[in-house]
């Protein structure tokens, strides 16, 4: 078990293991990767990534208050869902009312992968390709539609 200290460093350094994988991954798919995260340009709209114990998910998040409209743009999301899950072979889950730990609800779409630590170092090559290719195919497609939803909702 590692205390908050250890675990913070931890997290420090894997983070800034990532951001050279994804130097070297940018070099495998013959194009730079500028990892969009929270400026997708839809308000209340974001790529993320989440690293629990033992799972880790690439995430597109609708995390508005208002909860009509954020209904309103997972319905949106969801009249494009063929170009969102493009390459994901069915894999993207899909959650209208996503409850987060701390008792909040989101709209998420997601893919996850089971039974990587990322206290295990070993495991961090495996965990780097799993987030640098689901991020880069899911970016790519939100990308596709973000005109239509920046259009749409920030008007």
């Amino acid at each position: 078990m590692y205390s908050k200290d250890e675990n913070r460093k931890l997290r420090k350094e894997f983070w800034s293991a990532f951001s050279e994988y994804t130097k070297f991954y940018s070099m495998k798919i013959g194009e730079p990767i500028q990892w969009v995260f929270y400026r997708t340009g839809v308000k209340g709209v974001e790529l993320k990534f989440d690293l629990e114990n033992k799972v880790v998910r690439v995430i597109l998040e609708v995390n508005v208050k208002n909860i009509d409209k954020r209904f309103d743009i997972y319905v949106e999301l969801d009249k494009y869902k063929s170009i969102i899950n493009s390459d994901f072979n069915d894999k993207l889950l899909w959650f209208e009312d996503y409850q987060l730990p701390e008792d909040k609800f989101v709209s998420r779409i997601f893919v996850e992968l089971y039974g990587l630590n990322f206290h295990n170092r070993d495991k961090w090559p495996e965990i780097f390709l799993f987030m640098a290719e689901n991020m880069f195919k899911l970016q790519t497609n939100f990308m596709d539609i973000q005109p239509l939803l920046k259009e749409k909702f920030d008007v």
